[in-house]
């Protein structure tokens, strides 16, 4: 297909109601919105439903403000009281947040139960949500915990949970001390084919052929959002061990954050380079010497916006020598692309993004790796705390759109690298506005990427998957592509339509110095390629860098 006309300047990106991106329309709109401008807020109508709270999920909490006596204050849902504990102990954490942390009292936690919602082919139990109650003036700190963890509810569960108002009831008991319950509607037919096929991929032309242990579906367990599986992960990993994680490589910018809230300590190297490696290996050393030892490594293949890839192989070196854990996020790479079950004990993966495809699902997974040595450890450990969170009509929503993955994911590796092949020159020109290309099979790791990818079959051949990157010689270049350029511009990747991002821009807007010191440039524009024709893309990148450069010359 040929691309869609751009939607208006904030609206949801695909038109759906359970849209996970959004339309923002200029560079100066994106520079606002990343410091929190409270009137390019207002412009928004959606936005990637970690950071914006969709409308249906403030239906909610409004419902519950006018149904509950809260007297003035204001509260956060969840899924499980763990989460609702969780989201308390990070608002009264003075490690966190020094004098400005809440008093434990100030924050109520409460049980909200409802009656039973009917879907077209059954009646759906609501299972009961949970709130953390707080004074206004924690919102910050709510929203942050709620960004970091990705322990909200999702906008379809809302969705069922205001079709039941009239049932809506509050139990201030049955939260301290509670564990969580499933969410809905356990045995749903998606979660079983969702777990299966996500096993299968893990399985599919394997690195270095079969393996003496395959994953089935009791390995692969289903979480509410990438970033719920990331956190799950992290405080997997503080259960078993507790010590401290290393994070090799420019990761998502999340995940470290994430650590830096919850600890214990984590050491960046951000190149995930040869010599980074080396400088890693004598911190390995030098903490046996001690007679400690580090809890895991968390790396990308390929890495989120520089899609570079650490030396995988080397790192399983390591592990086997110093007994850590590695974990790899495959999201970019996806595992149609590359097996990192051969080097990893754990995979996460946002299934948000190219797994599901359409942009109207939030979740995420985590494999544990049954040849791991310490498979049984972490999966007793998991098992003994699990529950599945993730709501029934977002699994039913990710199994119908996953079915297609494989084809999807190899229109994009075609497209992706089409449109790649056409930049290089660019890059290369003096002349040009166009400084680098990003992109794994371009880069000093392209090697280690190779490694990873799986061997071709009749059924799919696999490449470097939907996402590449521009840096461009000025922001004011960058700025005026990005402006020019005819697509959906906004957060997340992986949709079926291309999103265009100035990812510094957006994601490190008070923090560029820092991005810039470990290679991430604000000139850099990030490019998630869809499933539009890939020559009508090319033209409207073309077009674009045409219209910027000439604005460059009358300069």
């Amino acid at each position: 297909m040929s691309p869609p006309a751009p939607y208006a300047h904030g609206m949801a990106v695909p038109d759906r109601l359970h849209a996970v991106s959004v339309q923002i329309a200029s560079w100066q709109d994106v520079c606002a919105i990343a410091v929190a401008d409270e009137e390019a807020l207002k412009t928004l109508r959606n936005g990637y439903p970690r950071s914006y709270v969709h409308k249906s999920i403030r239906a909610l909490i409004a419902a519950c403000e006018r149904e509950f006596s809260l007297r003035g204050r204001t509260l956060m849902l969840f899924s499980n009281p763990v989460a609702a504990r969780g989201c308390r102990a990070y608002m009264s954490s003075t490690a966190r947040h020094g004098a400005s942390a809440a008093l434990p009292e100030s924050i109520s936690l409460c049980r909200i139960e409802f009656g039973t919602a009917t879907m077209p082919e059954h009646k759906l139990h609501l299972p009961p949500l949970y709130a953390a109650i707080y004074p206004p003036h924690l919102s910050r700190a709510a929203s942050l915990f709620w960004r970091l963890t990705g322990t909200g509810i999702s906008s379809r569960q809302a969705g069922r949970c205001l079709q039941a108002l009239d049932r809506i009831r509050q139990v201030d008991e049955k939260v301290e001390g509670a564990m969580s319950l499933a969410v809905s509607n356990p045995s749903h037919s998606a979660y079983d084919l969702i777990r299966a096929r996500l096993a299968l991929l893990a399985e599919r032309a394997p690195v270095g052929g079969a393996r003496a242990r395959k994953v089935t579906g009791e390995d692969v367990h289903l979480y509410p959002s990438g970033m719920s599986a990331i956190y799950h992960t992290h405080h997997l990993l503080l259960d078993w061990r507790g010590a401290e994680s290393i994070v090799m490589g420019f990761t998502y910018e999340l995940t470290m954050k994430m650590m830096e809230a919850f600890g214990p300590s984590y050491r960046f190297f951000s190149g995930g380079t040869d010599g980074e490696m080396d400088e890693f290996e004598r911190h390995l050393e030098a903490t046996a010497e001690r007679g400690a030892t580090i809890q895991a490594v968390w790396c990308e293949c390929a890495s989120n916006p520089l899609l570079r890839t650490t030396d995988l192989a080397r790192l399983r070196r390591l592990a086997d020598k110093y007994d850590f854990v590695l974990v790899v996020d495959d999201t970019i790479g996806t595992c149609a692309n590359v097996d990192v079950l051969s080097v990893a004990d754990i995979v996460v993966t946002s299934l948000t993004k190219w797994f599901n495809g359409f942009a109207d699902v939030l979740a995420g997974s985590i494999i544990l790796n049954p040849n791991s040595a310490h498979y049984g450890e972490l999966k007793g450990i998991l098992d003994g705390s699990y529950v599945n969170n993730l709501h029934v009509d977002d699994a039913a929503q990710l199994e119908k759109n996953s079915r297609d993955f494989l084809q999807r994911v190899a229109r994009v590796n075609e497209t992706a690298e089409h449109l790649v092949d056409r930049m290089v020159p660019l890059a290369a020109d003096p002349r040009s506005i166009v400084s680098k290309v990003y992109y794994p099979k371009l880069c000093w790791s392209a090697a280690n990427y190779r490694a990873r990818m799986r061997p071709a079959t009749d059924e799919f051949a696999p490449g470097y998957g939907g996402l590449f990157t521009i840096e461009f010689d000025t922001v004011r270049a960058a700025a005026r592509f990005l402006d020019a350029v005819p697509l959906h511009k906004g957060p997340s990747i992986g949709a079926n339509v291309t999103l265009v991002l100035p990812y510094v821009q957006m994601v490190f807007q008070t923090e560029k110095e820092w991005a810039a010191r470990n290679g991430v440039n604000e000139t850099i524009v990030r490019i998630s390629v869809g499933l539009e024709d890939r020559e009508a893309l090319l033209r409207c990148i073309l077009l674009a860098l045409e219209e910027a450069e000439q604005l460059q010359a009358r300069l």
